[in-house]
């Protein structure tokens, strides 16, 4: 073998071995994106939570974008276990929320407000719909609680022994307070 032959057969085998240590840099855990997993069935959700939890039976733990995927997959199997409230629901003076698998909403466009007296008024200028995200948690009595975000906090949205009504509420977990939004679930 001459000189040229064995500078290329090393420059070949370093070029390789650098292509081998980037694929498995590309198969390191990737940050799961929500939307990735729209149509994905509960079952599904689980075997992939699992095979993370398992690569740790060791009692290892999870990287941070491990326990963040976990997290992700868990939210998910939350919703889908509580697959009623996904569709349309909606308030007596037109508001309207639609809660979609993949925890996106769309929080409808809304003319008015309830005051302190449960009087609606109209307001000057309709307030524009957005699209927010949502997570299902639970009380402490096991029911389910819906967190839709806002600029300035949460929408809570509190399913006590009903599937089919819900009353609004705005603030946090800690503090709530009831805007007067009275939602029916939409059954198409």
């Amino acid at each position: 073998m001459t000189g040229c032959m064995k500078k290329r057969t090393i420059l070949l085998l370093l070029l390789l071995s650098l292509v081998a240590a980037f694929s498995a840099c590309g198969r390191r855990a990737k940050l799961l994106d929500p939307s990735s997993l729209r149509g994905m069935s509960l079952e599904q959700l689980q075997t992939m939570r699992e095979q993370i939890q398992s690569r740790h039976a060791d009692g290892s733990s999870l990287s941070a974008v491990e326990a963040a995927n976990v997290a992700v997959l868990r939210a998910q199997e939350r919703r889908l276990e509580n697959a009623w409230i996904f569709g349309e629901w909606r308030e007596r003076h037109g508001a309207r929320l639609i809660f979609r698998d993949d925890g996106t909403v769309n929080v409808g466009a809304r003319a008015g407000a309830y005051d302190e007296l449960g009087i609606y008024k109209y307001l000057p200028a309709e307030q524009p719909s957005y699209e927010s995200l949502w997570e299902l948690i639970y009380d402490e009595s096991g029911d389910p609680l819906v967190l839709v975000g806002t600029d300035d906090g949460y929408l809570v949205y509190p399913f006590h022994g009903s599937r089919s009504e819900v009353y609004e509420c705005s603030g946090d977990l800690l503090e709530v307070t009831p805007t007067g939004c009275y939602f029916v679930k939409i059954n198409h």
